[in-house]
């Protein structure tokens, strides 16, 4: 493809679908020929680090990631426009290299029957209308170009969304000679290239002024080099820098363009301190920020009185933290002071170990007075209600005993700060006295959920359930037991001592009482 060509020492290239970095140009040894070294990407791919028989011919980044290829061997990739025409060339009304079948197949899969309006254009054999296309994913299509200046503007002027990932593109100039092409570009996404921030100047913001939602995963990148990059997009309001390196945030956080962000995305990085997510808390556009799969050990927010809202992140609403390193209740207690916390995701910390899956969702419910949503799932008033009425009744004797004791109470609110209110809005008064309460627990039954048709589910599961209880708040609960995928399950019982026939569980509004459904029953569940 590039025999004739000049070889530039760090371009990208691929291998048999392996990519790297050209680090060396020339002879090996006593071998004849022309060889290039390479630092592939894989740290095994390699068979030395750029040192072979005594001779340093170039550092690799790691011991096992250097090798020599024949020139070739090597792709040095396509421009930008070349990759498109390859990619959605059509032929007979088919998009080129995506045949009817797969099409129809992919529609399915993620759902999306509209996915052939939104991204591709019906064309037919004599002209191919490149122009109508709106949104253009050329992951993995080797492009290392623009190509000629002016030539994806005539092509293809009306682009909205641009996935160029995991390319071969070397530089933030190549990006910025693509998108200042594309004066209708708000959606890019550079990620998995190698793409050094050192190369970026305040003259590449005329080439971004539309982007405003930017993706730029697994690209190594720091927080340093983050703000660094952010400088050249003055319209951004959405960022997602997913599986980088970033472990510290630092200042300063002045900067425009970030303080316009809405939406922050840093899943999969190596922060294990709140305090750097603290140095976020100015963003007062800030709506979304996904924090996932960090090392997050706890929360706290710094304020005098134990029950105060936090002035930090005032706007936001959604907040993802599942799979990191929370192991005390105190810091899911601490996000009651966020102003505005409706939507939280928290899967998968080692404090949710030790509690069955309907506890460990009470208690969080319990905790945070404005939550609406957690893990996906909405909560609904009467969830709330009991949620918060059995968090009350767990700790009423610890509330009980610190009441004459100023130091302890403080500590226990420290630990529960929400309690206070619990107390106002139910009044311990109504808690239910002792007959009251054998009263309820003879109102409760145990059973057992099975699903005999989905043998990959966990079977024998036992809850203890009211009589009282409708049986689409029972169908709620199986959905999050079994994590049906938003598909509404279809409930019967059979009963212990009788007939093994199973009675449909067809009502809907109906208490189970209505059923006559008994302590031991088995509650079958089928979707």
């Amino acid at each position: 493809m590039v025999e004739d060509k000049k070889y530039e020492i760090d371009s990208r290239i691929e291998c048999d679908g392996h990519q790297g970095t050209l680090r060396y140009v020339g002879p090996v040894g006593e071998t004849k020929g022309l060889w290039l070294g390479i630092d592939w990407d894989d740290p095994t791919r390699g068979k030395h680090n750029g040192t072979y028989e005594g001779v340093e011919y170039f550092k690799a980044r790691h011991p096992t990631s250097g090798s020599f290829i024949r020139p070739g061997k090597a792709k040095f990739g396509i421009s930008c426009p070349e990759a498109i025409k390859i990619r959605y060339g059509f032929i007979n009304d088919e998009l080129a290299g995506i045949d009817r079948d797969t099409l129809t197949s992919l529609q399915k899969e993620i759902n999306a029957p509209f996915l052939e309006v939104v991204g591709f254009s019906k064309v037919n054999r004599k002209q191919s209308k490149f122009d109508q296309l709106k949104i253009v994913w050329l992951r993995e299509q080797c492009v290392s170009t623009a190509g000629k200046p002016g030539e994806l503007r005539e092509l293809c002027p009306n682009i909205e969304e641009l996935d160029v990932s995991k390319n071969l593109i070397n530089s933030w100039q190549i990006v910025a000679d693509i998108c200042c092409q594309l004066h209708c570009l708000i959606r890019l996404n550079v990620s998995e290239n190698y793409l050094p921030t050192e190369e970026i100047t305040e003259k590449q913001r005329e080439s971004f002024l539309t982007v405003k939602h930017l993706t730029m995963a697994r690209m190594n990148y720091s927080w340093f080099d983050i703000q660094r990059c952010m400088c050249i997009f003055p319209s951004l309001q959405e960022i997602s820098v997913s599986f980088n390196i970033v472990n510290i945030i630092q200042k300063p956080l002045e900067d425009d363009n970030l303080m316009k962000l809405c939406k922050l995305t840093l899943e999969g990085n190596l922060i294990s301190s709140w305090d750097e997510i603290l140095k976020l808390g100015a963003l007062s556009c800030l709506e979304y920020l996904n924090l996932n799969s960090n090392k997050i050990e706890k929360i706290r927010f710094p304020s005098v009185e134990p029950t105060a809202k936090t002035s930090a992140f005032p706007n936001l609403q959604q907040l993802h933290l599942s799979h990191n390193s929370i192991s005390e209740w105190q810091s899911v207690s601490e996000l009651e002071k966020l102003n505005k916390l409706e939507d939280l995701k928290f899967r998968d910390n080692p404090i949710l170990k030790n509690e069955n899956m309907e506890t460990a969702r009470q208690l969080i419910i319990a905790r945070i007075s404005k939550l609406r949503s957690l893990n996906g799932t909405e909560i609904l008033h009467d969830e709330r209600r009991g949620a918060e009425f059995d968090y009350l009744k767990l700790y009423l004797s610890t509330w009980t005993e610190t009441e004459n004791d100023p130091e302890k109470r403080n500590k226990f609110i420290m630990e529960h700060p929400r309690y206070p209110s619990l107390v106002a809005k139910y009044g311990i008064s109504d808690i239910p006295s002792s007959k009251a309460k054998a009263e309820m627990i003879s109102n409760v039954i145990t059973v057992e959920f099975v699903c005999p048709d989905h043998p990959n589910q966990p079977r024998g599961i036992k809850r203890k359930l009211l009589k009282d209880m409708e049986v689409q708040k029972v169908i709620g609960l199986v959905q999050r037991l079994f994590r049906t995928g938003g598909k509404i399950p279809v409930l019967s019982f059979i009963q212990q001592n009788l007939s093994k026939d199973e009675i449909p569980l067809d009502k809907p509004l109906q208490e189970l009482s209505y059923y006559s459904i008994q302590d031991g029953d088995q509650v079958i569940v089928r979707w």
